[in-house]
């Protein structure tokens, strides 16, 4: 019998994906479901760009490229992030992975040792925790509530650093909550990262679903070369999920270290995705905008409706496509035992995906859920009613 190792149970799965698996069977059942579940943009990417993968196809860009991506795509992410905030990253600072998640798992295996300590705030994306606990590190958690917004801000990070501090995790606009960053607090960050020698990992991949503002990177600060992994990638934004294709921006040495990790484990990207990616990044991003502000409906729609529901506390997000409510005090008053019962139950008896607040590292999830609002406004509403008539009976 095959038995699997132990460094192997120290990752965990990502449950949204769960939960796609267990509403796909639901589906087969013949039940109508209604997935606010995984983070997944409900639009394909533009005609334009599905047609430059189809011609690098035909071009012969189907074999193995560069471990660090394609020459092509890693200029014009360069060229392309320095038009959006005025920076000047140079191409051999960029390296193209095989989606944002393999960015990630790279730059925590080539930049942490066992037992230093990593900052990850909660609730946050559990990948950060996984590949953290399956190095060996301490994770530190920042935990994040509805009495500051749920954001992440310089003092509450300050009093954890030691001189332990390896890394601190950083996504904003941030899943699951929607919160994002003031620029105070990134240029705060970035300047104490650079005083106490340890690394920002920057997950900025929801930069272009902000509401109201507009996004300040941590590539905008001056010590960004000397201690920042800038994740980002084309997943979300470009509708490109499947298409696996992320980027890290990080100094030179760093990026040419990464070569060694992702050829042993991926070899290189998708070379024709990389070919057509190219290409969007120079048409540039105009086709986005009415995306976006159907986006900031879908946020009022489903902000206002949950408010509505006595006994749940909203935030508004102010940034990415996920809402964080909390449904503490309707688990008590109906009797459940957590969250997790909750969300399974709305599924089970109402065909509704949401996922449980705790599937979001360590403990500020308890008593909410996440909805990913990516779907259709008359499903919010339809979703929404369901939730209500549940609550109700």
């Amino acid at each position: 019998m095959l038995k699997t190792s132990h460094i192997s149970s120290k990752l965990g799965a990502e449950e949204s994906f769960v939960y796609l698996a267990r509403s796909l069977e639901l589906k087969k059942k013949g039940v109508d479901v209604i997935s606010f579940g995984i983070g997944q943009p409900d639009f394909q990417p533009p005609p334009h760009v599905i047609e430059y993968a189809k011609q690098a196809m035909d071009s012969g860009f189907n074999g193995y490229g560069p471990s660090l991506g394609m020459p092509e795509l890693r200029e014009a992410v360069s060229d392309f992030i320095n038009e959006e905030y005025g920076v000047d990253v140079k191409p051999e600072e960029v390296a193209i992975t095989a989606g944002a998640k393999a960015a990630i798992f790279i730059g925590m295996l080539a930049l942490l040792e066992p037992g230093d300590e990593v900052i990850i705030p909660d609730p946050a994306y559990p990948l950060y925790e996984s590949v953290a606990r399956f190095i060996g590190a301490n994770i530190i958690f920042l935990r994040l509530h509805r009495g500051n917004n749920y954001k992440i801000r310089y003092e509450d990070i300050e009093r954890l650093v030691t001189n332990r501090t390896r890394m601190i995790v950083l996504n904003y606009p941030e899943n699951p909550v929607g919160s994002t960053m003031d620029q105070r607090d990134v240029e705060a960050l970035v300047d104490l990262a650079y005083k106490k020698n340890f690394v920002i990992v920057s997950d900025e991949i929801y930069d272009h679903f902000v509401y109201e503002g507009k996004h300040f990177s941590t590539l905008q600060t001056p010590y960004w070369r000397d201690v920042v992994y800038y994740v980002n990638g084309f997943s979300k934004t470009f509708g490109m999920t499947g298409w696996r294709l992320g980027y890290v921006v990080a100094n030179r040495d760093l990026i040419s270290k990464l070569s060694v990790i992702a050829n042993n484990m991926y070899s290189c990207p998708v070379t024709f995705a990389q070919i057509a990616a190219a290409k969007a990044l120079q048409d540039g991003l105009e086709w986005f905008k009415p995306i976006l502000n159907q986006y900031r409906k879908r946020r009022d729609l489903i902000h206002r409706h949950l408010g509505s529901i006595k006994g749940v506390h909203v935030f508004k997000p102010e940034g990415a496509f996920y809402i964080f409510p909390d449904f503490t005090e309707i688990i008590k008053a109906k009797g459940l035992k957590d969250e997790r019962e909750l969300a399974d139950r709305l599924l089970e008896e109402k065909g509704v995906v949401v996922l449980p607040g705790t599937a979001f590292s360590k403990d500020a999830g308890k008593g909410h859920l996440r909805f990913a609002f990516a779907v259709r406004e008359e499903d919010i509403e339809k979703g929404i009613e369901r939730i209500k008539s549940w609550l109700e009976s």
